[in-house]
């Protein structure tokens, strides 16, 4: 067995370069996968973290639909000896003092006053200082922006001065904007005591929430809870770790895989090539062997350990650097989001999954030449019989069956975009015959006669190399079609932000807006209209499979605030009227799990509730995390009375950036965020920005591991034709014409497949605006900056590796070469 191990070693070194350019795609496949997968589990445990720390260890909490309520009225919870641990937190709205030239609303800053700093039912992860309940904790991003070290002192306007005690690490309670641009729209937060905070508001016994964790009969302790607090400004829910609301990732997941794939699959290809070619070439060696008794399992089982030292290799080099590139990846792909996330690599499982996968991929991909080995016929492969197939019926058979599957572009499922994929593929051996004859002139004034040459003996690896030129063309639309998507969505989120924003500024409160505020909004020349915007948050709900979620629930009516879309609007506005029910946002309704119609349980201010499902809505707000409620059923039957939230509509040709300063000066003792609908929309599309960048890298990568596949086979092509190389040779070729004929070869099939990549790409973008899922979101949109790079890397690198391949055919000895033939 040790000796079969050491021939099939000697056997894939026999060529050294085959060799190492196979073995690098193997790693680079193994390597992107690997980063794939370490950013995928990475990227869940960063949120998830982060959930949990929000969360901390509390089970309940109490809270007002009049932002505040006395100490008093949670009596029952603070003597409870079923609660175990409690924490008293206030929060109101403030102003940094600061020397400079910042608006009040970059100043802006709600401080959260809390009783116990260090409490178990609060996670800090402080970086300096201590918790001591004596200062202010502020995250690293207000340290940073305002240069302050513990021990410094912090001003408010109107209120005091405190100093530092601790400087945390980001976290979703202390959650800051890092400068000042984004402070235009996001408030600060920091943390004070609690003590301090009601002495400075002169809210003395004034609590804002309450957390509590219990024992095991918490859940009775929660249900008699809900009956005390029944008709009060208070009411009681379980603390859930959701943050759907803020962070829609679940694209991301997606994007990692479609490149783990893509990466396997052109690994897998430029493996598949690779022993393919070596078994047809040692068709004859096999023979023998299996004349001197090897029987077909052992001739199959050589491969197989061939192909298992190479999965080997491979892995060992592959997954380290993949563990490298996962962390490069995850910073860059952190650095997207708004605030300053800590991470810590996940790679352990990620890494022993790339291992198993690195090793029985290249298996899995050689399938078919390790079989094929195995069944070598001994006397057709000794009478040198050829066993060609007929070319001319295998194209025709490729092209009906590739413009077959092009119907699919008229079908609306998921289904079609593998139907286009697999009919570039097999329509390929047609556009690079077409590609060669549109090139031959360029090709001819370039290199001379040799370009002239290439055209013609690119086809006598017809098959070969339209497979090599479909994978790179693979890439390139795949990758195209991320980047047209990701470009034209700003688009269509700005519109859908704009249909269902409800106004041109969202105002909050910390206390329910009175008609006296109501009629000084409407005194502003540039206020049209106003519009109290009721919204129950946070309200807890259950999803089919039992698992606690969080939403937020806006009251509509017909008269109010456009809030969603739906064609049948206003039917559900009558439905939802004629007795307590909501209609869902899209990923809400999919994170619920049930169907229309059917029923969801609520934990309502006026305690669990089961309400009917009427229908599935398209929203922008929370991206689709919502629920919505009629107005009269939210307030009365629901239980939440009150409204913090304005939406103002204004004049044409006034702006919400006006209007700011003005808020702030008019309702400072009380208003708590002024956000207008570009704020929304830039913040929304903000981390598009940052994912193009990542596309980009990902397009240069893929093209590059492609033109690994593109060396592969030039390389392969050249080592079957060297009795053919040394023959023109002998005739006077010189050793830089056949060096030109071998790059006209490589550049012919890079630009088949960027050619061959732009067009499937373009009519998988068609598709896919085309769809009903998609298509009144994404729009045809060309990315003509993605197209030029993939154009530039494409050409670029297959013209580098197809001159690696012609180093190799220019040394080619003549008369040894001769000799063979």
């Amino acid at each position: 067995m040790l000796n079969m191990w050491r021939i099939s070693w000697r056997n894939i070194t026999q060529n050294k370069k085959r060799f190492f350019i196979s073995l690098l795609g193997i790693i680079l496949g193994i390597a992107f996968v690997t980063s794939m997968l370490i950013a995928d589990k990475t990227t869940n445990d960063v949120f998830d973290y982060y959930e949990e720390m929000y969360v901390a260890n509390a089970d309940y909490w109490v809270l007002s639909d009049e932002h505040t309520y006395s100490e008093d009225v949670v009596s029952s919870v603070l003597t409870s000896p079923i609660v175990t641990e409690t924490m008293l937190a206030l929060d109101k709205q403030a102003f940094f003092e600061l020397e400079g030239d910042q608006s009040l609303n970059q100043r802006s800053v709600r401080i959260t006053g809390v009783n116990d700093q260090s409490s178990s039912l609060l996670k800090l992860p402080v970086i300096e200082g201590s918790l001591d309940n004596e200062g202010l904790v502020i995250p690293k991003a207000v340290a940073n922006l305002l240069n302050k070290n513990v021990g410094d002192t912090i001003r408010f306007t109107d209120l005091g001065e405190a100093k530092v005690s601790a400087i945390v690490e980001y976290t979703q309670l202390l959650a800051s904007p890092s400068n000042w641009e984004r402070a235009e729209s996001t408030s600060f937060r920091i943390m004070a005591p609690l003590e301090l905070l009601q002495e400075w508001t002169g809210m003395e016994d004034k609590l804002s929430y309450v957390r509590f964790q219990t024992t095991e009969e918490g859940e009775k302790l929660f249900q008699s809870l809900q009956e005390e607090f029944r008709n009060s400004n208070v009411y009681v829910q379980p603390v859930v770790a959701d943050d759907r609301q803020s962070n829609d990732i679940g694209g991301l997941y997606t994007f990692f895989y479609l490149i783990a794939g893509l990466s396997m699959f052109i690994s897998g290809f430029i493996v598949f090539n690779m022993i393919y070619t070596s078994v047809m070439e040692r068709k004859k060696e096999f023979a023998i062997m299996k004349s001197f008794g090897y029987l077909q399992s052992s001739v199959s089982r050589l491969i197989l350990i061939e192909v298992l030292l190479l999965g080997l290799i491979g892995t060992a080099v592959g997954v380290p650097m993949g563990i490298w590139l996962g962390d490069m990846f995850m910073q860059t792909l952190l650095s997207v989001f708004e605030f300053d996330m800590v991470y810590t690599l996940n790679w352990k499982i990620p890494a022993l999954i790339a291992v198993v996968v690195g090793i029985l991929f290249p298996v899995v991909s050689s399938l078919f030449p390790i079989y094929n080995a195995g069944k070598t016929s001994v006397l057709l492969t000794l009478k040198m019989a050829n066993q060609t197939q007929s070319s001319r019926s295998l194209y025709i058979v490729r092209a009906v069956l590739g413009v077959g599957l092009l119907a699919f572009v008229f079908i609306n499922h998921p289904i079609s975009y593998l139907a286009i994929l697999v009919s570039t593929i097999l329509l390929f051996p047609l556009l690079l015959l077409g590609v060669s004859r549109i090139f031959k002139p360029i090709l001819k004034l370039i290199f001379g006669y040799s370009g002239s040459l290439a055209t013609q003996t690119l086809t006598k690896q017809l098959n070969r190399n339209a497979n090599t030129a479909a994978i790179l063309a693979v890439g390139i639309a795949v990758i195209l079609l991320l980047s047209a998507v990701i470009e034209s969505a700003p688009e269509g989120y700005e519109n859908e932000i704009g249909n269902t924003y409800g106004g041109d500024l969202r105002v909050s409160s910390e206390a329910p807006w009175s008609n006296q505020d109501i009629e000084k909004l409407l005194s502003y020349d540039a206020v049209v209209n106003v519009d109290p915007l009721t919204e129950a948050k946070p309200i807890t709900w259950v999803t089919t499979d039992g698992e606690k979620r969080q939403f937020s629930i806006f009251a509509v009516d017909e008269e109010g605030p456009t809030l969603f879309e739906s064609s049948n609007k206003d039917n559900l506005y009558y439905e939802l009227a004629k007795e307590p029910s909501v209609i869902l946002g899209e990923r809400a309704f999919d994170e619920w799990g049930g169907n229309i119609g059917e029923y969801i349980y609520i934990n309502t201010p006026s305690g669990k509730q089961q309400l009917e499902v009427l229908d599935v809505v398209k929203t922008s707000n929370y991206s689709g995390y919502v629920a919505f409620m009629n107005e009269n059923h939210l307030n009365n039957k629901f239980g939440w009375a009150n409204h913090f939230d304005i939406l103002l509509t204004l004049n044409d040709g006034y702006t919400g950036e006006q209007l700011r300063n003005e808020l702030w000066l008019d309702f400072s003792t009380h208003l708590s965020k002024v956000e207008t609908v570009e704020d929304e929309i830039k913040s929304t599309t903000s981390a598009l920005t940052g994912m193009n960048e990542l596309i980009l890298i990902m397009l240069v990568l893929i093209i590059g591991l492609a033109s690994i596949g593109t060396a592969n086979t030039l390389l392969m092509n050249t080592l079957e034709r060297t009795t053919e190389i040394g023959t023109m040779r002998a005739l006077g070729f010189t050793k830089q014409q056949v060096k030109k004929m071998i790059i006209g070869e490589g550049l012919l099939i890079g630009l088949s497949g960027v050619i061959g990549g732009i067009i499937s790409g373009v009519v998988l973008l068609y598709t896919t605006s085309q769809s009903e899922l998609l298509g009144g979101f994404i729009s045809f949109q060309l990315p003509l900056g993605n197209i030029i790079l993939a154009l530039i890397a494409g050409v670029s690198l297959s013209l580098l590796a197809s001159w690696i391949s012609s180093t190799t055919a220019s040394k080619i000895n003549i008369i040894s070469s001769l000799k063979e033939g």
